[in-house]
């Protein structure tokens, strides 16, 4: 009887084991094509989560909450961009891409190096966003760009506008990379001469003639 009796409870313990063990996190692809404005809006990463994950001078609750601010502004159109028609496909994130767009290029400046995150594009068009997946769920960094600039214009509102000439990959781009470090630390110095630089490297809007 004895016997019997924990066998049952075995069964019954391994039973609610599976019923309570988590499902396994869908693919980004999978994620995408079913997602809803309420997903979006839980793309956004908490504090903790972005702390662990991005590089200096990116950690911090200053730029957590510049990057809050941006993610929410940007909810609306990326659920307009969710909506597009079209299948969803999923590429590795990789500095160089010519088919990045401008934020999702400046937001491999704060990650890792090689770091496995993922962009998108929904009927050949990008969604605007880089993914990351945390635990079971995914994260998005978003408007990147824009916290940026609004950074670096606070130093120098001219040398914030060269940000936007800068392309995925290039000596533009290069030194862009400094004028986004280099501002967001305070280095003044080393700021400086990066914007100098940038005057003549980025004279050209990236994609122009």
């Amino acid at each position: 009887m004895i016997t019997q009796l924990s066998c049952v409870l075995v069964l019954v313990l391994a039973l609610a084991a599976c019923h309570d063990a988590p499902k396994a996190p869908a693919t980004l692809a999978d994620h995408l094509a079913t997602a809803t404005a309420a997903d979006v809006a839980a793309w956004r990463f908490t504090q903790a989560e972005w702390d662990a994950l991005v590089v200096e001078p990116y950690k911090g609750p200053a730029i957590y909450a510049d990057y809050a601010r941006a993610f929410d502004a940007q909810v609306g159109e990326l659920t307009a961009q969710l909506a597009a028609p079209g299948p969803v496909a999923t590429r590795a994130h990789y500095a160089g891409d010519p088919r990045l767009t401008l934020g999702q290029s400046e937001a491999r400046w704060a990650l890792p190096v090689q770091f496995g995150s993922q962009v998108a594009t929904k009927g050949d068009h990008p969604i605007d966003a880089v993914f990351v997946r945390v635990g079971d769920h995914w994260r998005a960094l978003t408007g990147i760009d824009r916290v940026v600039r609004d950074r670096v214009a606070a130093l120098d509102p001219a040398c914030a506008r060269l940000l936007a000439k800068a392309g995925p990959s290039g000596r533009c781009t290069d030194v862009a990379w400094v004028i986004a470090d280099a501002g967001l630390r305070g280095d003044r110095p080393r700021f400086g001469h990066a914007c100098q630089l940038a005057a003549n490297l980025c004279a050209v809007v990236h994609g122009s003639p």
